[in-house]
């Protein structure tokens, strides 16, 4: 006689997060199977109906994500419920509050004290990197923006003398964003990370970048 498997609550939470998103989405089983193949991780829709319903003991690491892939979810999603319980078992005998369990799964919440390469600081400083991206796509639009801006109105004009100001002090801070951008880009290339690559209308910082043979 086969004992059933006894899922572990992660298990159960997982299976919880995949039935609700799949329902959410319309997706039937066989659409989310196919997805994981797509990724060249095969779990049939049967496997995943047996997910959904605590019939698996366990998940493999490739499952949950291509899982998580499958449905446009990030892995935290599935592994905790966060906003919806306070504290969870994220392992059999490690019990923490939903938020803590995202910050050991996403690396959130790093000290001031992490040695420099240690894991935690280079996901901060990926994070850093992705915040000067979308600082100086910001400020690179507005300068274009209030420039286009002054050369529609008539020069000599009191108007356009404000949107010139304006536009040269939004240059000024584009400037000093894509500077911050490009010096983050060279920490990182010190360190032999390597940044993700920029958006085509930020190639120019690429350009200044020394990129080490």
């Amino acid at each position: 006689m086969t004992t059933k498997p006894v899922p572990t609550a992660l298990t159960l939470r997982v299976g919880e997060a995949i039935r609700g998103e799949r329902t959410r989405q319309g997706l039937s089983a066989p659409e989310v199977a196919r997805r994981c193949a797509d990724f060249g991780v095969p779990i049939p829709p049967t496997a995943i109906n047996k997910i959904e319903k605590a019939g698996r003991g366990s998940l493999k690491v490739e499952e949950v994500l291509a899982l998580a892939a499958a449905l446009n979810l990030p892995v935290a999603s599935l592994l905790v419920p966060l906003g919806t319980e306070a504290s969870i078992d994220l392992l059999p005998n490690l019990r923490l509050s939903s938020w803590a369990a995202v910050q050991l799964i996403t690396g959130e919440g790093v000290t001031d004290n992490e040695p420099e390469g240690s894991p935690r600081s280079t996901l901060a400083m990926f994070r850093e990197h992705e915040v000067d991206v979308q600082t100086a796509t910001i400020s690179t639009r507005a300068a274009r923006d209030w420039r286009a801006q002054a050369g529609k109105s008539s020069v000599g004009s009191d108007r356009y003398d404000q949107l010139t100001r304006q536009a040269a002090e939004m240059e000024r801070i584009a400037h000093e964003d894509c500077r911050r951008l490009l010096d983050t880009r060279q920490r990182m290339r010190a360190l032999d990370l390597h940044p993700a690559p920029l958006p085509e209308h930020l190639a120019f910082v690429a350009q200044e970048e020394e990129v080490p043979n």
